[in-house]
């Protein structure tokens, strides 16, 4: 497993990661107007189809959002975690803020759902990967108890305070 250095960055994610993001969301409005198309010219203007139409429209709109608003390009630097947005917003949080990490295999992929907490409130994000050995979740423990271990070596003083200075 590859450790980093001050000057070396992890990427969890690809560079081309939201990129591919979008493009999903793009082809599920598709599905989503082509389900609705299909409806109307098999049933017809009825109120029955204008309602699944809804409801169909509406699935796939609240779907879109929330992979829009929780997709984030993720990768670790210095005990930092780096998460870019969809609409180009990056986020800088300590390591340190992650409350929780987990991972699911899901259809030959892996789901990994972040919670942390910054600015005195709790966030979230995922992030979809090919199975592999080294998960992100695995990756994100250890840097979390890395940067433990270095934090308390930083504070480990060999002599009080009073002391270097006589």
């Amino acid at each position: 497993m590859q450790h980093y250095t001050k000057k070396n960055r992890i990427y969890l994610t690809s560079r081309s990661y939201l990129k591919r993001v979008q493009r999903v969301c793009l082809l599920l409005a598709v599905i989503g107007i082509g389900a609705c198309a299909l409806i109307f010219t098999g049933m017809g203007v009825t109120f029955t189809s204008l309602g699944v139409m809804a409801g169909i429209g509406l699935i796939s709109l609240t779907f879109i959002r929330f992979i829009w608003k929780n997709a984030r390009s993720v990768s670790l630097k210095a005990g930092n975690i780096i998460l870019k947005t969809m609409n180009d917003k990056n986020i800088v949080a300590p390591i340190g803020s992650i409350r929780s990490a987990k991972t699911t295999p899901c259809l030959g992929f892996q789901l990994t759902r972040v919670h942390y907490h910054i600015d005195g409130g709790f966030s979230r994000f995922f992030i979809i990967t090919k199975c592999s050995e080294n998960t992100p979740e695995v990756l994100i423990k250890d840097e979390i108890a890395a940067s433990r271990r270095r934090k308390k070596e930083a504070n480990h003083k060999p002599d009080s305070v009073l002391t270097q200075i006589a």
